[in-house]
This record gives structure tokens, sequence and C-alpha cells, in this order.
């Protein structure tokens, strides 16, 4: 994560939760989603509002490279497909922007669709 006009002063760490937080912020900008959701155990925190939304994203950092894995509700009529292949592309930039690391992955999993009152 050097830059070549900059010399390497040292290493950099940056925690599963802190990549969370970039991936739930981004996620949520995308328009169609309606919002960032949990499985069945994180629902119950959720449900409780105890749950942050970086928690809702799974995280997986190798050596070289990071996966993320995160569950949606999409708005109601929204071409999911495309929501979701945004959601990826929105994700993939702003990581390797903002932190250098590679992505290898994005897995989005729609668990609903959000029908308005």
């Amino acid at each position: 994560m050097t830059n070549n006009n900059k010399e390497k002063l040292g290493s950099l760490k940056i925690q599963n939760e802190v990549l969370g937080t970039i991936v739930a912020v981004a996620a949520s900008k995308v328009p169609g989603i309606y919002k960032i959701t949990s499985n069945f155990v994180g629902g119950i925190a959720e449900l409780l509002g105890k749950e942050h939304p970086e928690r809702r994203v799974k995280v997986k950092l190798s050596e070289d490279n990071v996966s993320f894995e995160l569950a949606i509700v999409v708005n109601y009529g929204v071409n999911i497909p495309e929501v979701t292949w945004q959601i990826q592309k929105t994700i993939k930039e702003t990581i390797e922007k903002q932190t250098g690391i590679k992505v290898a992955k994005v897995d989005v999993n729609v668990r609903g669709v959000h029908l308005e009152e």
C-alpha cells in the first residue's frame, strides 16, 4: 500500500470493523437499497437496537486482498441485478481507493423487498 513517491516507514493494519464500516456506508448510498440486514441472530440484536451496520458485513481479509459478504433489503420495483451490481462496484471502488487493499469479491444476498405503506 505504498505510493512510488513515498518511502515505506512501517506497516499498516486496518481492522475488519473499519472495513465493515466503509462497506456499510458505501452500500447504503446506492439507490434502491432499503437497508443492510443481518442473519437471524444479528436480526434480534438489530431489533433491539444493539447492532451496528458494520457488524452486518462479513469481512474476510487475506494477505493481499479482502472479500465481503452482506445481506440487503431492496425497495420494491427496483431492478435487483442492477442494484446488486452497483453495490458490488461501489464497494470495490471505495475500498480500493480509501485503503489500497485489492477487493477479491463482494457477495450480496438479497433477503427481502421493502414495500411502501
